[in-house]
Formats: C-alpha cells, sequence, structure tokens
C-alpha cells in the first residue's frame, strides 16, 4: 500500500504545476487607454488647457507640427489655451488604436482630430490630421501622457 500511495505521489507531483489554473488576466490595458484617451478628449473639449495639461505626465512633451518640442506643464499650457480660447477655436479627436508596448509601463493611441478655428476674415476654418499618443504608466498606476503629436492632413480649410 505505501509503495502504491509513493508511486502515485511522484507521477503526480511533476503534473503539479500544470494542474495549477493560470494567474486571472490582466486589465486589458489596450482598452483601458483608449478609454483614457477619449476620457482625455472630452475632459479638454469641457475644460480647455488646464485639462490637457493634467493628462500629461511631470516630464510630458507637446512635438506640435512645424515647431520645436515643448516640455513641462508651463510650457504646454502657454502653448494649449489659446486653442481652448479662442473664439470659434476647438481641438476634438477620437482614438482609432492602441497598443501596448511595454506590458504595465508603456502604450501608445493614435486616431484621427479635427482642429477648427477662426481665420483672420472671421470665417470658421477647419484641419484634420492623424495624432500619436505615447502614454507611460506611473509610480501610482496611472497613464500619463508622455509624449503627444499630430501631423496635419494639409493647411486649414473653409469649414463645410
Amino acid at each position: 500500500m505505501k509503495t502504491s500511495l509513493m508511486l502515485a505521489l511522484i507521477l503526480l507531483v511533476p503534473a503539479a504545476p500544470f494542474a495549477i489554473p493560470p494567474p486571472p488576466e490582466p486589465a486589458d490595458e489596450a482598452a483601458v487607454l483608449l478609454q483614457l484617451d477619449r476620457d482625455f478628449d472630452a475632459a479638454s473639449a469641457q475644460n480647455g488647457a488646464e485639462a490637457w495639461v493634467a493628462y500629461f505626465g511631470d516630464h510630458g512633451a507637446l512635438l506640435p507640427a512645424n515647431a520645436p518640442p515643448l516640455s513641462g506643464p508651463d510650457a504646454i499650457r502657454e502653448t494649449m489655451t489659446p486653442v481652448f480660447t479662442q473664439p470659434g477655436s476647438s481641438l476634438r479627436w477620437q482614438p482609432t488604436r492602441a497598443e501596448i508596448l511595454i506590458p504595465g509601463a508603456l502604450g501608445y493611441t493614435l486616431g484621427r482630430y479635427e482642429r477648427r478655428r477662426n481665420g483672420d476674415d472671421g470665417r470658421p476654418l477647419v484641419q484634420r490630421g492623424t495624432y500619436f499618443t505615447l502614454w507611460r504608466k506611473q509610480p501610482d498606476g496611472s497613464w500619463k501622457i508622455a509624449a503627444d503629436t499630430g501631423q496635419p492632413d494639409g493647411p486649414f480649410q473653409p469649414a463645410d
């Protein structure tokens, strides 16, 4: 009897690691980034440059098209305030893709944006383009923007 029990234990012990169920899947971080980017759009549309800056990490960078990079909340705020405060001006976007580059550390979103403003003659203008946002996970578990850039399809055009 003892021999049979010992033989059974010897045969089962090597299989034991395979019998343990895998750990639960972590939250789909790409889906989290997609939603976070949608929230970023909504918050910026409602609260302007202050909301925009709040989504950036302390050392986040804004890489405007055809302009030098900006780093830090003060420089980003100064550049983005007119985008949200000038009459007829707005910036909205919709993410179309998110991917995690390093699980639990780094990911990106990309999508399409639409920027509106009034021309010098007061007529509404629109510009559309593609953006790319690099997100870094913070020590507290939140995601913040490490770098953000956009590429317009072309110059501002008369709004439809």
